[in-house]
């Protein structure tokens, strides 16, 4: 039995318990969320960051034991010190589509651009210092904003979330402060909508608890939503010159890409999220078209239903592949589709994100404890064989890939991250590599089982 497939199944049986990270929440904290909304705004060079507003709301839905975040992805991460004696409360890493559009071309002839950005932390005591970092080119955590926060003053806005919506759990399984907590939001669902918006849920849930490693996890999330109807159906589409009255503003073509969905309206979205606890926000998408997003820590898009003909199942791909991205940290490892990025991850410097790697240290390859004893670095393929293969023929591609001598194998073959040189992933197939309903790697369930450890434990 191959090393990789022992530890595999040793760690979907059960998560390691992990040792409390941070202070005795109580101590610091009251079990309830301070919202500090800023605004970013500069080019792919400058960053300016202002505060917006200060505001409490009534759920903390994180963990009351791990406040220190070890896990240390994210191109950004708030970090929470008591004023009086310095001593670090709480951190949390996380990536914004402002940190994506730095990377556009449009960033890079210095056009300026502002987005608002929210972190989320416990509701603290008394006075502390709030700290924004964002990682620079080498990856290095730089602090671009600091602040001093009274939680009791009176420029806390304490108003009650908006709409006031009812939250509904379709999964339940304990305290949200010790579970996953997934929060579901209709987009471009009109109210006549509602009971499609659910049937879709269930369906799209029924796909994620189908896949390793939720599957063996399903008792360590809760699943949440709220009917926040649409005034018309769908979202917009601008390539088609399609505009909806939707209510999250989610739409395609976003950092003009047309099948990326992303919305700029953060503010509204965290104003609504508000009634339910949640540590990653997904968006359901009422609409046939193929698009979706995710963002570490932000949130994830994936749209409905597919009319087409043998896509069906494409939703079902969409919705797991994005919660990759926003819950496991997880990088893109393809590298031949349409992307607005301008070299999003340096190839002379080490990615952060679990799943791929540059390759400049091979002795200290980030997942070599995943893999068999002699396993050549980098791990040869027959790539350019592989890239001769028309895309759209995707059973062709997988076969061809299943019959490598490496296949089923960790190593690092060469290209990921949208670099067809360079850049290297683990596994020369995966859901985050190819369009099929193929699971996971290792290395991607081993990254995704950590996270589910750190809010769960």
């Amino acid at each position: 039995m191959k090393k990789y497939s022992l530890y595999g199944l040793l760690l979907l049986c059960c998560l390691p318990l992990a040792a409390a990270t941070g202070p005795k929440f109580d101590e610091y904290f009251l079990n309830k969320c301070l919202r500090v909304d800023l605004f970013m705004t500069g080019t792919k060079t400058k960053t300016v960051v202002s505060l917006d507003e200060i505001i409490e709301e009534p759920i903390w839905a994180g963990s009351l034991s791990n406040l220190i975040d070890t896990l240390d992805m994210g191109h950004h991460r708030v970090e929470v010190f008591d004023k009086e004696s310095g001593i670090l409360l709480y951190s949390h890493g996380f990536s914004s589509v402002y940190g994506e559009w730095q990377t556009t071309e449009e960033a890079a002839r210095e056009i300026y651009r502002t987005f608002s950005l929210s972190v989320l932390v416990p509701f603290p005591h008394q006075p502390i210092e709030l700290k924004l970092l964002t990682r620079d080119r080498k990856n290095q955590f730089i602090a671009d904003f600091t602040t001093t926060i009274d939680p009791n003053s009176r420029f806390t806005n304490r108003d009650k979330p908006k709409g006031e919506y009812k939250a509904h759990a379709y999964l339940k399984n304990g305290s949200p402060n010790e579970k996953v907590d997934i929060l579901i939001l209709p987009e471009g669902y009109t109210r006549k909508e509602m009971s499609k918006f659910k049937k879709d849920l269930k369906r799209l849930m029924q796909a994620f608890f189908n896949e390793s490693p939720f599957r063996e996890n399903r008792d360590k999330f809760n699943v949440w939503y709220l009917e926040v109807a649409s005034e018309e159906s769908g979202i917009d589409d601008p390539r088609q010159g399609v505009f909806v009255k939707s209510a999250f503003d989610l739409s395609y073509n976003s950092l003009d890409v047309d099948r990326y969905v992303l919305t700029l309206g953060n503010k509204n979205i965290r104003d609504i999220a508000a009634n339910a606890p949640y540590d990653q926000l997904y968006f359901l998408i009422n609409s046939p078209k193929y698009g979706g997003g995710g963002i570490y820590n932000l949130y994830s898009t994936c749209y409905s239903h597919d009319n087409n003909e043998g896509n069906e199942w494409w939703p079902e791909y969409v919705f797991v592949h994005e919660f990759g991205h926003a819950f496991g940290g997880l990088a893109d490892e393809y590298y031949s589709s349409e992307v607005a990025y301008d070299e999003f991850h340096p190839k002379d410097v080490e990615p952060w994100e679990p799943n791929i790697t540059a390759l400049l240290k091979p002795p200290q390859l980030k997942w070599k404890t995943l893999m068999d004893e002699g396993t050549p670095l980098p791990t040869p393929w027959r790539k350019e064989e592989y890239d001769n293969i028309p895309y759209k023929e995707s059973a062709e591609r997988s076969a061809f890939l299943r019959q490598e001598k490496y296949w089923g194998t960790i190593g690092a073959f060469q290209g990921a991250g949208y670099a067809s040189e360079g850049l290297y992933r683990p596994y020369l197939d995966c859901r985050m590599f190819s369009k099929s309903l193929n699971g996971f790697c290792p290395v991607c369930r081993d990254a995704i089982s950590r996270v589910i450890g750190f809010y769960s434990e």
